[in-house]
């Protein structure tokens, strides 16, 4: 069978699940190692017998529902190419904001410290240290095949010799010097059981619950978040925290007068409430 015959083939067999020709076209190139341009150019060329099988097998994985960022085994995040997989979330574009918030904030400074608190991944922390290679940070999750992920995505990257990883819960106090960073940010579990239930079965049949599901209420990390940034941040120092789109005021109400100033929601591309950002005040 030719290149073009089976993508044409497996378009019509993905029929009603998303984008279909070009996830066709997506494993295919994966499978043979080739790009869109040789796949233009050389369509009629014959497909191996054992890349036969391979591409069978895959699109089996995704006619059963499996995203393809797991079948690809990466997804890319602000332009880079980061390893998941079943102990990872898939990162989304909403989570760009985060980085792009970050960046702006300490725009012209040269040197901070940041902490990624649940970091699955890497996506958020890799990024910041890749763009700002002065930069150093320390990234934290409670999952130890998540937090190797992270340090492979480090490492492929180029940001493992700037970036500390530590195995840790965040829910509770984590052995790190209080008001020793100038940025915390984090993309916690903030999807409650109520919303979990309506998710997509992509979603819910393949990522892992416990990164998207802190508790019954779905505020129960932001909140835990909230305390460790408040501990561990320096004056002045920003905090960014991602949530749900119905949570803006939940979360800003997380944030007490007495310890945060300029706080805020940021948004998405859709409009849609996306994210927290605060200012610690002076440390008292």
């Amino acid at each position: 069978m030719t290149r073009r015959e089976w993508k044409i083939r497996a378009t019509a067999r993905l029929a009603g699940s998303e984008a279909p020709a070009l996830v066709a076209g997506m494993l295919l190139c994966h499978v043979l190692g080739i790009d869109k341009v040789a796949f233009v150019a050389h369509g009629e060329e014959e497909i191996p017998s054992r890349d036969e099988d391979t591409l069978e097998s895959l699109l089996a994985r995704r006619l059963a529902g499996e995203p393809v960022a797991y079948i690809l085994g990466k997804r890319e995040f602000y332009g880079r190419d980061f390893l998941v997989n079943r102990h990872t979330l898939i990162p989304r574009p909403e989570t760009e904001h985060l980085v792009e918030a970050a960046l702006d904030f300490f725009r012209g400074q040269e040197q901070i410290r940041f902490l990624d608190l649940g970091t699955g991944s890497g996506c958020i922390a890799v990024t910041l240290a890749a763009e700002r290679p002065l930069w150093r940070g320390t990234a934290v999750d409670v999952s130890p095949l998540a937090l190797e992920t992270a340090k492979s995505n480090a490492e492929r990257l180029g940001a493992a010799e700037r970036m500390t990883f530590l195995y840790a819960d965040f829910t509770k106090p984590l052995p790190l010097e209080a008001q020793s960073f100038d940025l915390v940010v984090s993309n916690p579990p903030y999807i409650s059981e109520e919303e979990y239930a309506a998710l997509d079965a992509g979603v819910r049949n393949f990522e892992p619950r416990s990164a998207l599901v802190p508790g019954p209420e779905g505020l129960e990390h932001p909140r835990a978040v909230e305390a460790a940034a408040r501990a561990l941040l320096k004056e002045g120092g920003l905090f960014l925290m991602e949530h749900g789109h119905l949570q803006g005021e939940a979360c800003r109400a997380l944030c007490p007068d007495a310890y945060w100033k300029d706080v805020r929601t940021g948004r998405d591309l859709a409009g849609k409430d996306r994210f927290l950002f605060a200012v610690r005040r002076l440390c008292v």
